[in-house]
């Protein structure tokens, strides 16, 4: 009697294992979808999205959008 009540527990404990494992990596794979999705959006994100987002206090001093590239080294070679 005691060996199949221990084989009933082996298994149902072995059966939890596999579940908690199952779940644990959904919401892993969860996660990481969540995570490609945000960063995806970001791929997308063109300067006027991030003109609306943030103020121009936000930037770093080095950030510059302008319209035209400013390359004084392609210019020195050009003349």
């Amino acid at each position: 009697m005691s060996f199949v009540l221990g084989v009933v527990f082996g298994i149902a404990f072995g059966l939890a294992i596999i579940v908690a494992f199952v779940k644990s990596e959904n919401a892993r794979s969860k996660q990481r979808t969540d995570l490609a999705s945000g960063i995806a959006a970001f791929a997308r994100m063109t300067v006027e999205d991030s003109r609306k987002i943030f103020t121009p206090e936000q930037y770093p001093s080095w950030v510059v959008f302008s319209n035209q590239q400013k390359l004084a080294w392609l210019n020195s070679h050009l003349e």
